[in-house]
């Protein structure tokens, strides 16, 4: 028997190391220290740090693993109900010698020293959380940057991650001023701010808020992202907290006339709600929701974003059989997201958590008419192109022909295919060096990855028709019927130059967009167009007429809106590719 096991181990062994990839590799070696759900602090515990090599070419070996380039990491099991997945997500900062966060670039993306390895597990299409961050950058603003990789830790094959760009403060990522402990008055004090509202984190049990973030008077906890608690002035906590704290009471004493145009990025809030909804997320608003705001001098507005966590977005779930919480809708085609989460504010969840479950004043804005009417001119103009049927179509055939291999391989390793999936389940080739989950009560956790298709194939396929099902909905609800074929197929993407270090000239309120040299302004009868690279510049209507053409040089560009273009909905593209406004 025992000779048997060391055959069958050699024979794996070797098989591994003559396996073609045709992704990148990650090696990650912890020096044999434990690395499961219990640690909550990075590895290394030890003098000893843990490290990583990177095979960044489109065909590896593992063989080669000695060739890749090697850092010095901290890392750690990260999330909540996913950290006790057999398959979780790690956070990820690659050190110097000195154990200080060193900024590197990882398959091509802008350098940081924060990454996040996703570890897609009740997520079998592998791609839910890549194509929701594309389709977000699609809308022109920014989204975490993706890119899939295979992931070996300790020796041991542990199947297809996603590296993630982490949502932090940073010129590649959200672009807010930098905020130093001197800047405690004036305008100094007035940005940047990152921060978000999570009820996962509210009500598991761990940290009180006051170790992470406040509590607005509407009860709402924030948790602070920039800076964090510990490096936050008072003052600044301050300033952030009454700026929260004015936005609720405006919305309850004024709320047939609350102007939040005053205080929130409203186009930021449109693209937002849209992407949200349109990928059916059950965690919106209320997990990871993501804001930020810039100094008063440079716009000093509530911006919504960066999206975040859709492992369970387009009905990934296995409903529960619990009335209630069904009759708050737990996935499924129909019913907006924003309008469930008003109820659940009252419901049985709100009395669990004992806190709100998103902001008040966001729920005023969404029965707003200006607002509802501001939903459906941008949801035409983004359905019209660059989230047209075909453009998504497009997407989803590309990224299954590319992982149609790490599938195979993925799910070799991870057999839970055709199988209601969640933390319970065991893991077939166990971690080193980490005692197993001696017990775990199915009946008292939520069994959450759905069951959607015997093979992955079929699991892509279950994802693109959940999609098309809930855009069909949301057209009707908008009023939109889409042309034949789209007008744009992608927008006008800077990608910074992050080698030569490039210094790019950001005007006033672009800092939210993935291409702050290239978008339009529009100011009542005048369109201001700023561009770095210039070309031709056109206005189409959403059945593809161009109303509009012309041709611009790098730099501003004002413009008056042609007369055909007054009483039509259209977009402006540059060089054939949609610009953000």
């Amino acid at each position: 028997m025992i000779k048997r096991f060391i055959l069958s181990f050699c024979f794996a062994a070797v098989f591994s190391l003559a396996q073609s990839y045709d992704l990148p590799i990650i090696f990650v070696d912890t020096k044999a220290q434990c690395l499961d759900y219990k640690n909550t602090e990075k590895i290394p515990a030890t003098m000893l740090p843990a490290t990583m090599r990177v095979l960044e070419g489109s065909k590896n070996n593992v063989a080669d693993s000695a060739n890749g380039k090697l850092y010095d990491i901290g890392i750690k099991i990260r999330g909540h109900e996913s950290a006790r997945f057999p398959k979780p997500g790690y956070s990820v900062e690659i050190r110097d010698s000195q154990g200080k966060g060193v900024d590197v670039s990882l398959f091509g993306l802008p350098p940081s020293d924060d990454w996040i390895f996703h570890g897609p597990y009740v997520d079998k299409s592998l791609m839910r959380n890549s194509l929701a961050h594309w389709l977000f950058r699609q809308t022109g603003r920014y989204s975490p940057r993706t890119r899939h990789f295979d992931l070996y830790i300790n020796g041991m094959y542990r199947g297809v991650y996603v590296l993630i760009e982490k949502i932090k403060r940073g010129k590649y990522r959200v672009d807010v001023d930098k905020l130093d402990e001197t800047d405690v008055s004036g305008d100094d004090v007035t940005g940047g701010y990152i921060w978000s509202i999570d009820e996962v984190k509210s009500a598991s049990g761990g940290k009180a808020i006051n170790d992470d973030g406040f509590t607005t008077s509407d009860g709402l906890d924030v948790f602070l992202r920039y800076p964090k608690k510990t490096k936050i002035q008072p003052e600044q906590e301050e300033y952030l907290k009454n700026y929260l704290n004015n936005l609720e009471s405006l919305a309850k004493n004024d709320s047939n006339s609350f102007k939040y145009e005053k205080y929130v990025d409203v186009a930021s809030a449109v693209d937002y709600v849209l992407h949200e909804e349109m990928m059916d997320n059950i965690d919106a608003y209320t997990s990871a929701f993501f804001f930020y705001m810039q100094k008063e001098s440079n716009g000093g507005k509530v911006n919504f974003g960066p999206p975040w966590d859709f492992n369970l977005a387009l009905n990934n779930v296995f409903e529960p059989k619990n009335s209630e919480m069904n009759s708050v809708g737990f996935g499924g085609k129909s019913g907006w997201r924003i309008e469930e989460i008003a109820k659940m504010n009252q419901s049985i969840l709100m009395t669990n958590f004992g806190s709100p479950l998103t902001p008040t004043w966001f729920i005023q804005m969404w029965k707003d008419a200006d607002y509802q009417s501001e939903l459906k001119k941008r949801w035409a103009e983004l359905r019209s192109g660059v989230w047209h049927t075909n453009t998504l179509d497009a997407y989803l055939d590309s990224m299954k022909t590319y992982l149609k291999n790490a599938a195979d391989r993925n799910f070799k390793r991870w057999p839970n295919l055709g199988k209601i999936s969640g933390e319970c389940d065991e893991d077939p080739e166990p971690m080193k060096n980490c005692e197993r989950i001696s017990s775990c009560n199915a009946s008292a956790v939520m069994s959450i990855g759905g069951n959607n298709a015997d093979t992955w194939d079929g699991e892509v396929e279950y994802l693109r028709k959940k999609m098309k099902e809930r855009i069909a909905w949301m057209d009707e609800q908008l009023g939109f019927t889409e042309p034949a074929a789209p007008i744009v197929t992608e927008p006008v993407i800077h990608d910074p130059d992050w080698q030569k270090d490039e210094k790019l000239e950001i005007a006033i309120n672009d800092f939210g967009r993935l291409s702050p040299t290239n978008f339009i302004v529009v100011n009542g009868d005048r369109i201001d167009v700023r561009t770095s690279i210039g070309g031709d510049f056109a206005l189409i209507d959403l059945n593809g007429v161009v109303l509009y053409k012309t041709r611009i040089k790098t730099g501003l560009t004002t413009l008056l809106l042609p007369s055909k273009a007054k009483s039509r909905r259209w977009i402006a593209t540059l060089n054939g590719k949609m610009l953000s406004k």
